[in-house]
């Protein structure tokens, strides 16, 4: 019973590498455009003039994609490590039969989002779509790159930050700090890296906070 107890409190290796990959290798490479960098110099000439310009779209969807890329290495990290230990999503505090229990109010919200995307840019830019939204530079433009957003932020970088973060991270580091208030810094900390950029301290420290 105490070697089994033992085995729980410490780490094995797949959840070690799950957690780097979570918590340092993502974070440094999204922040730093790491993966952009390496493929930019193979890309044609055409494809990095685009990407460049601020008059196309193709900036936006290489961003929404390689949001796709960064969100979900580490999440199926996280499910092997989680496969090869032998362990559900509940030890990480993950209850997927909660959204089949609420599956109705998706179901409404869903659909909401996805009318939406048929109507606001009608509403918002009539017969001519711009470049760039009025949001910002993350913000959709089309009906079909609202009905992607829809993907990435409900689908990607709400569930799998929440488990990358939260449950997988907060659950693991227990087993080695006991001391949840040791634990928060260093999510926090990566958590902002996952956002972009750290230009200032202001910025920073309002991910921070935010985290």
């Amino acid at each position: 019973m105490n070697s089994e107890i033992q085995k729980k409190a410490d780490l094995d290796k797949y959840s070690i590498i799950a957690l780097i990959i979570g918590l340092v290798v993502y974070p440094i490479l999204y922040s730093t455009d790491f993966v952009g960098s390496i493929f930019l110099p193979f890309l044609s000439d055409q494809l990095t003039s685009s990407l460049l310009n601020d008059n196309e779209r193709t900036e936006w969807w290489y961003f929404i994609f390689s949001n796709l890329l960064f969100h979900w290495i580490p999440f199926l990290f996280i499910r092997y490590s989680l496969i090869k230990n032998n362990e559900t999503w509940s030890s990480i505090g993950v209850d997927w039969a909660w959204f089949f229990r609420h599956k109705n109010w998706f179901i409404v919200f869903f659909s909401i989002l996805i009318i939406a995307a048929f109507i606001l840019p009608t509403i918002y830019y009539e017969n001519e779509l711009p470049v760039r939204s009025q949001a910002g530079f993350i913000g959709p433009i089309s009906t079909l790159e609202r009905l992607v957003a829809i993907v990435v932020i409900a689908f990607t970088a709400a569930i799998t930050e929440e488990v990358i973060f939260r449950g997988f991270a907060l659950t693991r580091l227990k087993r080695l700090i006991p001391n949840p208030w040791f634990i928060v810094p260093i999510i926090a900390i990566s958590f902002v890296f996952i956002h972009g950029e750290v230009r200032d301290f202001g910025q920073t420290l309002n991910y921070i906070v935010f985290s």
